[in-house]
């Protein structure tokens, strides 16, 4: 399962039950099918799958509001992580965002996911905040900002 066999691509309805399967295999209160549904038909949301030939490896899902970028969730298949899918996925939606006028970038993540911070800290996104006990088992979540404006990593992974 290279990267290079792999296609990022809009989502589509067809996608959305393998959306939700991954969204449920990854977290602990995942969203349900029908808001992936839903989100297709609006304007500000952009959602994309990274799949191989019909396989879903993982999926982004990104709003873009005037001149930011929230990033609200990067999925990875459990069994295709640590391959450099998530990278892909959020340099593809960064890209897409900054041609759409994003200028700044925000996202939430545990503050036990080191893995996706370091993910993130690679593509320029710093901490800015805290929320607490945001998760439904009571964790942290960790606020982060990047500005894609100039040379990033963001533009460059």
């Amino acid at each position: 399962m290279g990267l290079t066999e792999a296609t990022v691509r809009p989502m589509t309805p067809a996608d959305v039950p393998a959306v939700a399967a991954l969204e449920a295999a990854a977290h602990q209160a995942p969203r349900p099918a029908e808001v992936f549904a839903d989100e297709l038909d609006l304007p500000h949301a952009y959602l994309w799958v990274l799949a191989l030939s019909d396989a879903l490896l993982g999926f982004i899902d990104c709003w873009v509001v005037a001149d930011e970028v929230e990033v609200l969730d990067v999925v990875v298949d459990p069994g295709a992580r640590r391959k450099g899918h998530a990278r892909r996925l959020l340099s593809h939606a960064l890209a897409c965002a900054r041609a759409r006028g994003a200028q700044t970038a925000h996202l939430e993540v545990r503050v036990s996911n080191t893995a996706a911070q370091a993910l993130y800290t690679s593509f320029g996104f710093v901490e800015v905040g805290r929320r607490r006990r945001y998760y439904p088992d009571g964790e942290d979540a960790s606020l982060w900002s990047s500005s894609l404006s100039g040379s990033s990593a963001a533009s460059t992974a």
